[in-house]
This record gives C-alpha cells, sequence and structure tokens, in this order.
C-alpha cells in the first residue's frame, strides 16, 4: 500500500473506490488561543494498493501529542478494499474523516497517524502555537486569513 494523498484540512469530500477526493484548506499549523476548540477540519487520505492487497483491513487513525499520547481516543475501523479492476495492476481509495469540535488545550506539536494492519502509513503533524500578540507576526510562520480569529 501506499499514501499518495495525506492531509488536515478545513474540509473535504470523497466519492467512491477511485473517485474524486476533494481538499478545501490543507494546513499543518493554527495559531490561537488556548484552549482551542476547532469547529470543524478533516483527515483525507487517498490509499494506492496492488491487486494482492484487496480485502478487509484493520484501520486506526490516532491523535497524540508529541510524547505519543493520545489526545482522543484512537479511532478504529474496517476498511474493504476492493477487487482491483480487470486491467488495472492497482485501484485507490479514498478516506475523509471529519471532526467536530477538536479540542486542543495546549500549544504543542501533535502527531495524526493512519495504521493499516497494524503498520503507520502515514504520519502528520499538527502544529498547535500561540496566536502572536497584536501586531506581531510569528516567526517564519506566516498567519493565513481568518486563522488570526479562531474561535476558543
Amino acid at each position: 500500500m501506499n499514501i499518495e494523498i495525506a492531509a488536515i484540512c478545513d474540509a473535504a469530500t470523497a466519492n467512491g473506490i477511485g473517485g474524486r477526493l476533494n481538499i478545501l484548506g490543507a494546513f499543518d499549523r493554527i495559531f490561537a488561543n488556548f484552549p482551542l476548540v476547532i469547529p470543524q477540519c478533516s483527515t483525507a487520505f487517498r490509499i494506492r494498493y496492488m491487486r494482492s492487497e484487496a480485502g478487509m483491513h484493520d484501520l486506526t487513525l490516532a491523535f497524540e501529542d508529541v510524547c505519543g499520547k493520545p489526545i482522543v481516543p484512537p479511532m478504529q475501523s474496517k476498511i474493504p478494499l476492493e477487487p482491483v479492476a480487470q486491467g488495472f495492476d492497482t485501484a485507490a481509495v479514498n478516506m475523509v474523516l471529519n471532526l467536530q469540535r477538536f479540542q486542543i488545550k495546549r500549544p504543542d506539536k501533535y502527531m495524526i497517524r493512519l495504521l493499516i494492519d497494524g503498520e503507520e502509513l502515514a504520519s502528520l503533524p499538527l502544529y498547535a502555537l500561540e496566536a502572536p500578540k497584536e501586531g506581531g507576526q510569528a516567526p517564519d510562520a506566516p498567519i493565513a486569513q481568518g486563522e488570526q480569529n479562531l474561535p476558543n
């Protein structure tokens, strides 16, 4: 298996095996006052697999702090990888997990890990940073439009 796309984003949609994966507003850092509640965000993945990998697989999505401690319980489920169509060597499946009211208690580096059958296939950092003081700018980390006004 190969991860073609992995992103934390404002929103994402997917339609079926081999279908389109739509990603809006991919990011890896948030500037805010803490504790923070992100009203809505998504994780999006596109997984390419070979004919021999088709079938049911265990999927785990873990959200952890930098020390590996879960900040929410790991999400676990089964994922069916459909048989690869005749005439093709591989297939792809899109996965979107929408998160509502995602809570981050303190500034830190967090990790979002995707595991399939216990093997980590993707790891995404999320940097939660204290908002710059009024009129200030974080060094080498520009604030995206709208980030400075994220609600708590």
